[in-house]
C-alpha cells in the first residue's frame, strides 16, 4: 500500500480508532461551525474598522489529525487568509494565540502547540496578523486572557474558543469574567452525553470521586447542587444548561448547538456567548449554514434534522410570540426581531411563526411613518412597525 500524503506532508498511514488522534464527524462538525462564525466575525468586525481583534484557541490540539482533518488552528488560519484575499488584500490586525499544554499523541516527542507551530508554517499569513503559540495550563492562561481582554480599548474585540478535552478544568466564572467587558465572545464545546449520564449520580453520591468535577462545575453555575435540576435526556440537558447559563452569566444571549456522536445518542454541545445582538445573529446564521434545516443540530452520517416547524414544537415559540404581541400593544418590528434572537430564531423564522398565527388571529400591523405597511419589517433597521393581536 502506498504511503499516503496529506496536504501538510505529513504520512497518513493507517487511521488509529482514536478521537484524539482523527477528526471524527462529531469534531468536523464544530470546526466547521467555527469556521462559519470566524469567517462572519472576521467580515463583521472589519467593516466596523476595528483596530484590533484578539483570537484566542485556550485547546488548539493537533491542528492536522492522522486522517488529514484539520483542527481548529489551521480552520482559523484559513479563514483568515482567506479573508484577506476575499477583501481586496486587506486584513485587520488580529493577534492570535494557539495554546495547548499537552503533548501530541500522533508526534508524542512535540508538544501539540510546537506541532501547530510547524504546521501553520504552511499557510500564508498576512502582515496584519500576529501568531503566538503557546503550552501554559489552562488555569494559569485563563487569568492572563481575562487579564487583557478587560484592558481592550473602544476598537478592539476578542473571540475565544474552549475546546478541552472533559470539562474538569473549566470554571463558569471565568467565563463571565471574560464576557464582563461586553467586547468579548465565547465559545465552548462540552461533552454533554459524559455529563448527562453521570450528573444525577454525582448528586446523590458525594463519595463517588468521578463526579467531584462535575459537581463543582454545576455547583457554581447554579449556585448549589441542591439546585440542579434531574436530568431526563442529553437534549434537555443541553438546554437546561443554556438556560443557565444565561442566568448565571446576566448576558442576554446564549445558544447551543447539537452534535450526536457516531449515531449513537451520544451528544456534544457547542455553547456560545455574546453580548451583541449583531454577533449572535451571525452566530445563527452560521448554525443554519450547517443545519439548514433546524438550526440547532448535527447527525453524524446523517443530513436530515427535524424541520424548522418541529423545533419551533419543542422550544414553544409560536405560543411565546403569541403571547407576547398579545399581551403587549406596543410590540414593533425591532421588538419581534430581538425576542426571536433571545429565543434562538433568526428573523425569517419569526416571519413563518407570525404567517402561520395569521391563519386563526387576527394580526395588525401599523406603519409608525404614516406610510402603508405591506410586511412585518423584521430584517429592516429603518423601518419601525407595531405589530398586534386582535384576537
Amino acid at each position: 500500500m502506498a504511503t499516503r500524503l496529506n496536504d501538510y506532508g505529513l504520512n497518513l498511514g493507517m487511521p488509529k480508532p482514536n478521537s484524539q488522534t482523527n477528526l471524527y464527524d462529531h469534531s468536523e462538525a464544530k470546526v466547521t461551525l467555527y469556521s462559519n462564525y470566524l469567517s462572519i466575525y472576521l467580515n463583521v468586525l472589519h467593516r466596523a474598522n476595528m483596530k484590533r481583534i484578539y483570537l484566542y484557541d485556550l485547546f488548539c490540539g493537533e491542528g492536522v489529525y492522522d486522517d488529514g482533518g484539520k483542527g481548529s488552528p489551521i480552520i482559523a488560519l484559513e479563514c483568515i487568509k482567506n479573508h484577506f484575499y476575499a477583501n481586496g488584500q486587506s486584513c485587520p490586525n488580529v493577534c492570535v494565540t494557539f495554546n495547548d499544554a499537552e503533548k501530541s499523541q500522533i508526534e508524542p516527542e512535540k508538544w501539540k502547540a510546537e506541532r501547530v507551530k510547524e504546521l501553520a508554517q504552511n499557510i500564508f499569513v498576512p502582515d496584519t496578523v500576529q501568531v503566538g503559540n503557546t503550552k501554559i495550563e489552562y488555569q494559569t492562561l485563563i487569568k492572563k486572557v481575562i487579564e487583557r481582554s478587560n484592558q481592550m480599548g473602544e476598537k478592539e474585540r476578542a473571540l475565544v474558543f474552549i475546546d478541552p478535552w472533559g470539562y474538569k478544568e473549566i470554571d463558569p466564572e471565568d467565563i463571565k469574567h471574560l464576557l464582563s467587558n461586553s467586547k468579548t465572545e465565547v465559545i465552548l464545546f462540552l461533552p454533554i452525553y459524559f455529563m448527562s449520564r453521570f450528573v444525577n449520580k454525582s448528586k446523590k453520591d458525594l463519595d463517588y470521586k468521578g463526579g467531584e468535577a462535575l459537581r463543582r462545575f454545576l455547583g457554581k453555575l447554579y449556585g448549589g447542587l441542591d439546585r440542579v435540576p434531574h436530568v431526563e435526556s442529553q437534549k434537555k440537558f443541553i438546554y437546561q444548561t443554556q438556560e443557565q447559563f444565561k442566568n448565571y452569566l446576566g448576558v442576554r444571549y446564549v445558544d447551543s448547538f447539537k452534535i450526536e456522536r457516531d449515531n449513537d445518542n451520544n451528544w456534544f454541545a457547542i455553547y456560545f456567548f455574546t453580548n451583541s445582538e449583531r454577533g449572535f445573529e451571525k452566530m445563527l446564521e452560521a448554525k443554519w449554514r450547517v443545519d439548514k434545516k433546524r438550526g440547532s443540530e448535527f447527525k453524524a452520517g446523517d443530513s436530515v434534522a427535524l424541520p424548522i416547524f418541529e423545533e419551533r414544537e419543542v422550544a414553544a415559540y409560536d405560543q411565546k410570540v403569541l403571547k407576547l404581541i398579545q399581551e403587549n400593544a406596543g410590540v414593533t418590528n425591532r421588538d419581534l426581531k430581538r425576542f426571536g434572537l433571545e429565543n434562538n430564531f433568526l428573523p425569517k423564522h419569526t416571519k413563518a411563526v407570525l404567517d402561520d398565527l395569521r391563519k386563526y388571529h387576527s394580526i395588525e400591523i401599523t406603519a409608525l411613518d404614516g406610510k402603508p405597511a405591506t410586511s412585518y419589517y423584521l430584517g429592516d433597521d429603518e423601518r419601525l412597525v407595531n405589530i398586534k393581536c386582535k384576537s
